[in-house]
């Protein structure tokens, strides 16, 4: 391949992404279901995942994204809940022509082995916008200001407690109506 060609630069016929197979033991990314949101990565190596840690897992491959995308490694559903394995730091970007490689961690009290060919997370692509950053003096306020972690869900956490604290009152004014009051 060459510095110019559309498969050394990114660019992709439309629905179609390029892909550079590394190794002998790498296997082509494939979607479950025409309609699948990303393509299974899977390892080119065995390689154990401790309990309670993480391993790199090669996949042999290395593909092209075309401009203003990025391709996020999310983890495999079934791996998630059957056996507490994640994927971290899975970022893809359009610029990067690497290997690509899935940081695989085990959630689990076991150890996780990978074989070689073993299905272990997805590609997913997604459209961007590279926007530019423009230092200012301050950012617009909004209704949630500056309140980080978990702020989002306060006013949720309120209203469940307030439909308990209802419900609990119209269930003691129905038992105080058939039973009288207690």
């Amino acid at each position: 391949m060459c510095a110019r060609c559309a498969r050394c630069t990114g660019r992709t016929r439309r629905g179609v992404l390029f892909l550079l197979m590394l190794a002998a033991e790498a296997r082509v990314p494939m979607k479950g279901t025409a309609r699948a949101a990303g393509h299974d990565l899977y390892a080119k190596q065995g390689t154990d995942v401790p309990a309670r840690g993480q391993a790199i897992v090669g996949t042999g491959i290395a593909i092209g994204l075309p401009h203003n995308t990025y391709g996020p490694i999310a983890p495999r559903s079934t791996l998630a809940v059957k056996l507490r394995l994640l994927t971290n730091a899975g970022v893809r970007d359009s610029d990067y022509r690497g290997e690509v490689k899935v940081v695989l961690a085990n959630l689990g009290d076991q150890p996780y082995r990978v074989e070689n060919g073993d299905r272990m997370a997805q590609l997913i692509l997604k459209q961007i916008e590279n926007r530019e950053l423009q230092e200012v003096t301050q950012v617009d306020d909004t209704e949630r200001g500056d309140q980080g972690f978990g702020s989002s869900n306060t006013t949720l956490d309120q209203r469940v407690e307030g439909q308990k604290a209802k419900r609990e009152a119209e269930i003691n004014e129905i038992l105080a109506t058939v039973f009288g009051q207690f």
